[in-house]
C-alpha cells in the first residue's frame, strides 16, 4: 500500500478532462457533463469515503495503491469552542499526513445545529457573527491541509433534525463562504439535501435554503436504503441540478436496512442499484461510502442508528470483491499516489 514517493508535491492546477471514449463508453456508462464548478473532475467520478479515520483506513486498504478513494470524509461543528475547532484542524492534517503517500481530499461535514437527532438550530446566531471567531478558526486548519477541501456546509439542511430556518440558514451559509474566499481557499461549497431521510420535500422547499448560484459550487445529497434509488424526488433534484449547472455529490452513502452480510442478497439490493445510479445520471461527479457498523457509532454518539447494518465492506468477501472490482473502473477518479492531488487549486 506504500508509495516510493512519499513528498508532498505542488498541488495539480489542471483539471483531469475527458477519458479515451473506448474507456468510457463501457455499459451503462453517460459521459459526464461538464459544468466548470470548482474542483471538478472533468469525466470522471471521485471515489471518496469515511467517516472517521478509522472507517477509512480500514476501507482504503481493501483497495490496492492505485486505486485509493481521493475522498476522505471528516466532520466538525461550529457551534464547538474555538479551542475545539483548532483541535480538529490539527487533528485532520495528521490523519491526512499518515495516509503512505496519497494525497487525499477532505470533504468536510461543516455543521451548526447543537445536539444529535432533535438538534437546536444555531444558523441565526451565526449569521449573526456570533462564531466568527470559530469560522476563523475553522479557516485556519483548511489552510494549513495545503491541499482542496468540498465543503458541505450545514448538511442535510432540511432535516427537522436541524432545525435550521430557511432565511438564517442562507445568511450564515453566505457569511462562512464569504470569510473562507477572504482568505482564497482552495475550497468548494456542497449545498447537500437529507434526500429521502428527511422525507424528500419539494423542489419549492428546498429551495428556500438556496443560498444562490453565485455562493454554492456543487448541490450534493445523501443516499441510504435501497428504496431511494428509484424515487421520483431524487431525479427531479439531479435535474435540478443540471438546470442550476451545478456538478452533484453523493454526500453521505450507505446500504442502510440491508447491510454488506447478506453477501449477493445485500449487492443485488442496493450496490448494484447504486454503481447503475452513478453510471447513468451524468452529473453525479463524486462519492462518498460510509464504511460503519452504525450500531456501534449509534451508541458511541447517541443516535438512533441501531438497526441501519454493517456497512463494513471487509465484512463480507463478495461485496468486498464486486466493490473493489467496480471501483476500478477508469470511470471514477482516485488519489495520486506520491504525486499532485488530481484536482485544480482554485481561487475565489
Amino acid at each position: 500500500m506504500s508509495c516510493l514517493n512519499s513528498s508532498f508535491r505542488r498541488l495539480a492546477s489542471v483539471f483531469i478532462f475527458a477519458l479515451p471514449a473506448a474507456v468510457v463508453l463501457g455499459e451503462g456508462y453517460m459521459p459526464r457533463v461538464e459544468f466548470g464548478a470548482r474542483l471538478e473532475p472533468g469525466n470522471r467520478i471521485i471515489h471518496g469515503a469515511g467517516q472517521d479515520a478509522k472507517g477509512f483506513d480500514d476501507y482504503r486498504h481493501q483497495f490496492d495503491a492505485a486505486h485509493q478513494p481521493l475522498i476522505y470524509m471528516t466532520y466538525i461543528g461550529l457551534c464547538h469552542p474555538v479551542a475545539e475547532v483548532a483541535e480538529w484542524g490539527v487533528r485532520v492534517r495528521g490523519e491526512l499526513a499518515a495516509m503512505a503517500g496519497h494525497e487525499m481530499v477532505p470533504q468536510i461535514g461543516l455543521n451548526f445545529s447543537a445536539g444529535n437527532d432533535n438538534g437546536q438550530g444555531l444558523d441565526g446566531e451565526l449569521a449573526a457573527g456570533k462564531f466568527d471567531a470559530q469560522i476563523a478558526a475553522f479557516a485556519d486548519g483548511v489552510a494549513s491541509f495545503g491541499r482542496p477541501v468540498f465543503i458541505r456546509i450545514g448538511y442535510e439542511f432540511e432535516g427537522n433534525w436541524n432545525n435550521y430556518q430557511p432565511a438564517t440558514f442562507v445568511k450564515a451559509w453566505v457569511r462562512i463562504t464569504r470569510m473562507l474566499r477572504d482568505r482564497k481557499l482552495p475550497f468548494a461549497t456542497v449545498w447537500c439535501a437529507a434526500g429521502a431521510s428527511s422525507g424528500w420535500p419539494s423542489m419549492n422547499r428546498l429551495n428556500e435554503f438556496y443560498p444562490g448560484d453565485e455562493w454554492v459550487d456543487w448541490w450534493g445529497v445523501d443516499i441510504f436504503s435501497a428504496d431511494e434509488f428509484t424515487k421520483p424526488e431524487l431525479a427531479i433534484f439531479l435535474d435540478a441540478a443540471r438546470a442550476h449547472h451545478k456538478p452533484v455529490a453523493i454526500g453521505e452513502m450507505t446500504p442502510r436496512f440491508v447491510s454488506v452480510l447478506r453477501g449477493a442478497k445485500s449487492w443485488e439490493s442496493w450496490f448494484e442499484p447504486m454503481i447503475a445510479l452513478l453510471k447513468r445520471r451524468p452529473e453525479i461527479k463524486a462519492t462518498a461510502y460510509i464504511n460503519w457498523e452504525w450500531k456501534e457509532w449509534s451508541d458511541r454518539l447517541g443516535f438512533t442508528w441501531h438497526d441501519w447494518g454493517d456497512a463494513r465492506i471487509e465484512r463480507n468477501p463478495l461485496v468486498r470483491d464486486r466493490w473493489v472490482q467496480e471501483l476500478s473502473d477508469p470511470i471514477f477518479l482516485h488519489a495520486e499516489c506520491g504525486g499532485a492531488v488530481p484536482l485544480p487549486r482554485v481561487q475565489p
